[in-house]
């Protein structure tokens, strides 16, 4: 295993993996963006078709009704198909009409493909929390995620690659060509494909350099084999499924967590970008707390969260677990860290706002898990998910003290209850410390919008 844990080397990463493909390249995300990142790596999928790959892109439609045109244009590439999983209706993709789609048809379109995998000739794989954007990989200049993956070699990659088998030729994933009416000529597709490597070619736009040399990436790949850390690793995933799910019937990454979680025996670290833990599950850590585990926990705040509806479900429960015992920290979009998490020598630290999007969990400093599953309903019950569950003291080490170093107060407040029972908000900046009694860095709008949604329970979606 290779940690992946800043947006330049995960995307570098990512760049040269492409170039080096020969037979195959598999790439799964709900998220693609057109903006920086999301070209030039699309530029890359384009020039290992053109080599002879077969390339495979599987998009949830959430996020992709308004790049339709790109999508068919990529997909008539001999060596290119494209599949959307779980697609609205054509003329419902994009817009009103699509929130109206999903108003109607909510039971079934609310079940997204969560899943982030990355595979080249089933020998390499990155799984993780990231999606393809600038957002993710510290390329943009107001927001970026403090976020995570793990590069993995030898036999689990071809448990990566039967997962994605499984959703590419499920029921749900859907060819793009199939979603469209019209499709563009052989002149329009091959403009696109000049503009996609005109930009690609452009070093203007990149946001660091690149490996574009057979020797800077064979160098990169060697340090992979220099860092890596070999252990024995799971492959875990929700297969897709569109139908059922309750607070008693788990996934199957849930119940490999749970285990976890009951086996441990001093410590859990949880970084979770979306936290929402229901009355029945905050039973369940009642045992493990009675035992005095530890149970700390980093998420975000409604500062740094990008969807405030998911941080106020979250809040329904927050006093309630700190008076369980379990400790939290919510991520500061000032963290001082930003210093060591950002690699990007073109952005300035203090105009950048950091958000937590980021999922691990590391038990007893033994076994970590990384992946796309929040610790929330909606992974548990609705997402197809992935993630990596790796038996390593050194990698468990290394991302608890990752952890642990945005835990401290110049990069997170931790919540305390104080003598009336009322949350505080405790932090330090440049040596002096800092208690609020509010949600810090936000207006009383998002506040009060927060509280209010707060009252209805909804977690189950959220």
């Amino acid at each position: 295993m290779v940690l992946l844990d800043t947006g330049r080397e995960a995307f570098i990463s990512r760049i040269a993996l492409a170039d080096a493909a020969q037979a195959s390249l598999d790439a799964q995300y709900y998220i693609w963006n057109a903006d920086t990142t999301g070209y030039l790596l699309g530029d890359r999928l384009l020039q290992a078709a053109e080599r002879g790959v077969r390339v495979r892109l599987l998009l949830d439609d959430y996020g992709i009704g308004n790049k339709d045109n790109d999508l068919v244009a990529f997909d008539m590439h001999p060596n290119i198909e494209v599949r959307v999983y779980n697609p609205f209706h054509e003329g419902y993709r994009s817009g009103a009409p699509k929130w109206a789609s999903l108003a109607t048809g909510f039971s079934s379109l609310n079940r997204r493909m969560h899943s982030k995998t990355f595979i080249v000739d089933n020998s390499v794989a990155i799984v993780g929390g990231r999606n393809i954007g600038d957002e993710y990989f510290d390329a943009r200049e107001d927001m970026n995620f403090r976020d995570r993956d793990l590069l993995a070699a030898g036999p689990v990659v071809v448990t990566v690659g039967t997962q994605f088998d499984e959703v590419w030729n499920s029921q749900w994933a859907i060819p793009i060509h199939a979603l469209v009416s019209s499709k563009p000529s052989q002149d329009e597709v091959q403009k696109k494909y000049r503009e996609l490597k005109e930009f690609g070619n452009d070093l203007n736009r990149r946001p660091y350099p690149l490996p574009d040399s057979t020797e800077t990436r064979q160098r990169l790949i060697d340090s992979w084999f220099d860092a890596a850390i070999w252990a024995p690793a799971e492959f875990v995933y929700n297969p897709p499924v569109l139908t059922g799910g309750d607070e008693e019937s788990g996934t199957v990454i849930a119940d490999q967590l749970i285990e976890l979680l009951n086996a441990s025996e001093s410590e859990i670290l949880v970084e979770s970008a979306y936290f929402i833990i229901s009355d029945v599950l905050l039973q369940g850590v009642a045992p493990l707390l009675a035992r005095n585990i530890r149970i700390d926990v980093l998420t975000n705040s409604l500062a740094t969260n990008d969807v405030w509806t998911i941080h106020a479900g979250y809040t329904r429960n927050r006093k309630a677990m700190l008076l369980r015992g379990i400790r939290l920290y919510e991520f500061r979009p000032d963290a001082a860290s930003c210093r060591q998490l950002l690699e990007n020598d073109g952005l300035d630290c203090p105009d950048i706002k950091f958000s937590l999007h980021s999922k691990s969990v590391v038990f007893d400093r033994k076994v970590v898990y990384v992946g796309s599953f929040n610790i929330n309903p909606r992974s548990r019950y609705l997402n197809t998910e992935t993630a990596l569950i790796v038996h390593s003291p050194a990698l468990a080490e290394r991302i608890a003290q990752d952890i642990e170093e945005n835990m401290r107060p110049e990069n997170s407040w931790q919540l305390v209850l104080n003598d009336a029972g009322e949350l505080e908000w405790h932090a330090r900046t440049d040596g002096v410390d800092s208690v609020v009694l509010h949600e810090p860095d936000t207006s009383i709008w998002t506040r009060i919008k927060s509280y209010l949604f707060s009252l209805f329970s909804v977690e189950k979606y959220l």
